[in-house]
């Protein structure tokens, strides 16, 4: 163990709400298959998915925002 682990083990106090988030979010993104993305796509991204998908670029956004919202 480290000089820097050591005081962080001997001192148990409960963690920050956010920062215990946090943890727990980043924890998730280390799973096989997982990825963060931003909650608003860019331009370029939207554009993509369009041409992707054969459709409009207000129909990729729309797209987008469901699957952002209805992530597991």
């Amino acid at each position: 163990m480290n000089a820097i682990a050591m005081p962080l083990m001997k001192k148990s106090q409960p963690c920050d709400t956010n920062l215990g988030a946090s943890v727990t979010a980043m924890g998730a993104l280390c799973e096989p298959g997982q990825t963060a993305v931003p909650l608003k796509p860019s331009a370029t991204m939207l554009a993509a998915g369009a041409r992707a998908g054969g459709v409009s670029v207000e129909v990729a956004w729309k797209i987008y925002q469901a699957m952002i919202h209805h992530a597991d």
